[in-house]
């Protein structure tokens, strides 16, 4: 043999595990302790709630997850049903109709077995664990070797991306994206010819559904990565290809029905439905940022994490160069290009006229397809594992080295740069650069055959683990649950000693939701994506707060300082008093003429709203008296029907948000809804004593779940389809 050649496989050889060394860590322990790893990085905070690194004072899990999760278990133990209306925050909401209220992802209700945040944390690690399985899966699928595949799925179940989000309190993104491999997986499954693989295949637009239950947002971008996949990698006429596709896609549309039709009817009403290019824009990747693919930032903004570990980018650029294994590589190199290029958003030219787009405008946040980021690049790093172990000719050996070296020198020059020009270096820079400069000598080591196989493989492995292990640990700050739930405890626990229904409003986030759920505190300020447009207008005059454009706060906070921002806006009790609003609290004095300052606790001031309206009130027939009867009693209110009993004549006012999907009964037959304000609820009374039942179940959750029992009628009728037709497949040959 020439020495100028190391041995390497031919283009389209499928890799098979040739030699001693795999043997060991080929075992089935190793493999599972090498993807159950996520376990092990979010255990030092699994029984507490998890901030971002950088120091940030919120997160969703708290802000979001936490109250939505309280609120849905308090409202089955004491009513015994599920909630379709929310009163918590933003004076009630549809509850059904958000993504965010953990009531459809039917995997997301195992958190609510153990006490939380333990649930959700546990539950977002299995996720991750099985992002990692999915994604070995696939690449074994694709014809890796079980080193190569594993090392693929570890690079991506330990992205830090997953664990600065997760810190940043996006659970729904961390139960969503990890079935993205796995619905790559089943597409192949799907294609491949009958008795070469398991005879249960899940149909792919089962697992499409899954996640769009989990998060609707990461559809879009999962939508598009499955049929390019599918297109890429088809096995069958591609007319065929098409058309399955097609079934698949709308089913899983179907089996996602329940959540989506609701959110389509509540997005069009909310503030989402008018974002402007800029704001759908959003968090957009500079340029700069891009230099994160190599230094890690544990303490920077979660939505710029590009980083995917020293060594994997090295091997990801050893894959991107070798000639193994064809054109499949081409997929993830792809994705991993055109991934970073969405992420830019606000940089590409042309982004603002594509942010106008049908459905393109309801999304924000480009930076989430960094997700597919490092996703690619993970496939792409199994790939060079797997040329490195079979060996490459000496003039591409050299070509790859080049670049290794290249990659190796730029970070060494960049950190001293830095240092001089800056007189310090940031310690992701440090750390980056070693990871580089370590897994550049790892991989020459045994490019020259310095290394051999059995030694080289766990030392890469060992080097992945504690870099992404360190970088992710890193991303996040425990709180535990004692702290974060008794914020601001002393004053919603005086507030909820106050009898009677009412609302607060605070101006300066004085009572965080977390701990205002404790006390059933409801709110007419609150944090939510999605806020009911209508509402949102209305309650720009009443907090006297401006508004330039979308918030995922009310009242907005310019600056993201809710202890100041709004210090200098002076609120109008009069037409909070409408929304049943009892107290303001703030962290500042407040001067508006009606509210009268009760007392002070921990520094935050509490008034009284004069102008106070009742949760139900009668407007006379003749309008010019002022009177409000005072029989009126509020019998029954639970989080779907509200039942009073009032004496006419006039019109009842109810001091709930008029949304679609609200009905109103009087003694028992139908009546007509109207608005009041062009917000609130009321209905025509007329003499006497009378029984009024509001109720809530919209049209849309009735249309999603009947379009849901169609999807899983076609799902039975495909599964009985495909069993035939696999029956019959295996029958003919004995036939013959």
């Amino acid at each position: 043999m020439n020495e100028n050649v190391v041995p390497v496989a031919e283009e389209n050889d499928v890799p098979r595990e040739n030699f001693r060394g795999m043997l060991h860590l080929s075992s089935f322990w190793f493999s599972i302790f090498i993807l159950c790893s996520p376990l092990l990085i979010l255990f030092p905070g699994i029984n507490k709630f998890l901030y971002p690194g950088s120091g940030s004072p919120f997160s969703d899990i708290s802000i979001t997850h936490f109250p939505n999760a309280v609120f849905l278990l308090q409202s089955m133990a004491r009513w015994g049903e599920i909630p379709m209306w929310s009163p918590t925050i933003l004076s009630g909401y549809p509850f059904a109709a958000n993504p965010l209220s953990g009531l459809w992802y039917p995997f997301g209700w195992l958190a609510y077995i153990l006490p939380l945040p333990l649930g959700f944390n546990l539950l977002a690690a299995l996720h991750l664990v099985w992002a990692g399985i999915g994604m070995y899966l696939l690449m074994k699928e694709e014809g890796l070797g079980h080193a190569s595949a594993l090392l693929s799925g570890v690079a991506f179940s330990l992205l830090p991306k997953f664990y600065s989000h997760l810190a940043a309190g996006h659970l729904t993104l961390l139960y969503a994206i990890p079935w993205t491999p796995w619905l790559l997986l089943y597409q192949r499954y799907a294609g491949a010819p009958a008795g070469t693989h398991p005879r249960f295949r899940i149909p792919p637009g089962v697992i499409f559904g899954l996640i769009l239950l989990a998060d609707p947002r990461w559809g879009a971008f999962v939508f598009l990565l499955w049929w390019v996949y599918a297109c890429a990698n088809h096995r069958q006429k591609f007319s065929k290809l098409i058309l399955d596709l097609f079934i698949q896609t709308i089913l899983g549309l179907l089996l996602a029905a329940p959540l989506l039709v609701p959110l389509i009817e509540f997005s069009s009403l909310s503030t989402r439905a008018a974002l402007r290019p800029d704001e759908i824009l959003i968090y957009s990747l500079p340029l700069v940022n891009l230099v994160g693919i190599l230094f890690p930032n544990s303490k920077g903004l979660h939505e710029w994490v590009l980083y995917s570990g020293g060594a994997i980018i090295l091997l990801a650029v050893v894959g991107s160069l070798s000639g193994f294994l064809g054109r499949k590589k081409y997929f993830w190199l792809s994705l991993t290009m055109i991934s970073a290029v969405v992420a830019l958003g606000l940089y590409i030219p042309g982004s603002s006229y594509i942010a106008k787009l049908p459905l393109i405008n309801l999304l924000r946040v480009p930076t989430r397809a960094l997700f597919l980021t490092g996703m690619g690049i993970a496939g792409l790093a199994g790939y060079g594992f797997e040329t490195i172990q079979k060996g490459m000719k000496s003039t591409q050996l050299r070509k790859i080295l080049l670049f290794i070296f290249s990659i190796a020198g730029f970070s060494i020059l960049l950190t001293l740069g830095m240092r001089f020009t800056l007189g310090e270096v940031a310690p992701g820079s440090i750390w980056g650069t070693a990871m580089i400069v370590l897994g550049t000598i790892l991989i020459t080591a045994k490019s020259r055959d310095k290394l051999k196989q059995n030694i080289w493989i766990p030392l890469v492995f060992i080097l992945v683990v504690l870099d992404l292990g360190f970088v992710n640990i890193s991303s996040y700050q425990p709180r535990v649950r004692a702290e974060v739930l008794s914020d601001r405890y002393s004053i919603a626990e005086y507030i909820s000693t106050k009898e009677g229904i009412f609302r607060t409003y605070s101006p300066s986030y004085s009572v965080p939701q977390q701990t205002a759920v404790q006390f059933n505190i409801q709110m007419a300020d609150g944090v939510d994506p999605l806020q009911i447009n209508q509402y949102v207008e209305f309650m720009d005059k009443a907090t006297g707060v401006p508004r330039e454009g979308y918030s995922v706060t009310v009242p907005p906070y310019a600056n993201g300082d809710p202890g100041e921002d709004n210090a200098d806006y002076l609120p109008h009790p009069k037409l909070l008093g409408i929304l049943n609003v009892r107290y303001v609290i703030a962290d500042f004095e407040v001067q508006a003429e009606g509210l009268d300052f009760e007392r002070q606790i921990e520094g935050v001031n509490i008034y009284r709203n004069r102008y106070q309206m009742p949760r139900a009130w009668i407007v006379p027939v003749d309008e010019k008296d002022k009177s409000i009867p005072t029989d009126i009693k509020i019998i029954e209110s639970d989080p779907n029907k509200r039942i009073i009993n009032a004496s006419g004549p006039g019109k009842l006012v109810l001091s709930e948000i008029f949304y679609p999907g609200w009905q109103v009964k009087i003694n028992g037959t139908k009546s007509e809804l109207s608005t009041e304000f062009n917000l609130l609820m009321s209905v025509e009374l007329g003499p006497g004593f009378q029984e009024v039942e509001f109720s809530f179940f919209p049209v849309s959750l009735i249309a999603g779940l009947a379009l849901f029992a169609c999807g899983l009628l076609a799902l039975i009728v495909l599964t009985w389809h495909r069993k035939i037709k696999l029956n019959s497949k295996i029958l003919k040959p004995n036939q013959n």
